[in-house]
């Protein structure tokens, strides 16, 4: 609106008096667009009254920055690590993945709502253990469980992205048979990955 009052003003002008009429919308735009030129271009295109698509997605967690994975699952990305030989399809052990190409810093998981894991950074292709023995709900069900019984635990893992810059999270629930171990994990979008 403030474009079109004062179509004599050059962008950056306007760009000026938007930050001091309303200092926190202007604040969470300037972050989604960092590049100036870029925010002058949109005021551009403000004036003719193309809008575009609407102000750019915020920071949203998928797979790509950290996933569980079982002790197999590791040995394919790190060779080295020791996998025990087991013919049944899951792990008692279970790690989170550094999948993206960016350090993950300040992770804290927790599963059932008690904190499994801290860890202050993973670089990518790293990773982090889930010591879920830590959360007694989880270890008093599990050896309370009958044979093959399956359970589901909640996890939260919460992380911060872009050099410590902004938070992400992943959501969803860990399975576990109670016989032979972890098994799977189904996201809160509800992407589904087995764990061996």
């Amino acid at each position: 609106m403030l474009e079109r009052q004062h179509s004599d003003w050059s962008a950056s002008e306007v760009e000026t008096e938007l930050a001091q009429r309303a200092p926190v919308a202007y604040g969470n735009w300037r972050e989604d667009t960092p590049n100036v030129r870029a925010r002058l271009r949109q005021i551009q295109r403000w004036r003719t009254g193309f809008r575009g698509g609407g102000p750019p997605a915020r920071t949203r967690l998928n797979y790509t920055f950290v996933w569980p994975m079982g002790e197999r699952q590791r040995q394919v990305v790190e060779p080295a690590y020791p996998a025990p030989a087991s013919p049944r399809k899951a792990s008692r052990r279970i790690f989170l993945y550094n999948c993206s190409g960016e350090t993950v810093r300040e992770l804290r998981a927790k599963l059932g709502g008690a904190e499994v894991a801290y860890e202050p950074a993973i670089k990518p292709g790293a990773f982090a253990e889930l010591h879920w023995t830590r959360n007694l709900t989880v270890r008093d069900g599990l050896l309370g469980a009958t044979d093959h019984q399956l359970l589901h635990h909640p996890l939260e893992v919460d992380f911060a992205v872009s050099e410590g810059k902004k938070r992400a999270s992943l959501k969803g629930v860990l399975n576990l048979d109670a016989t032979d171990g972890w098994i799977a994990f189904r996201s809160s979008d509800n992407t589904e990955k087995e764990i061996e």
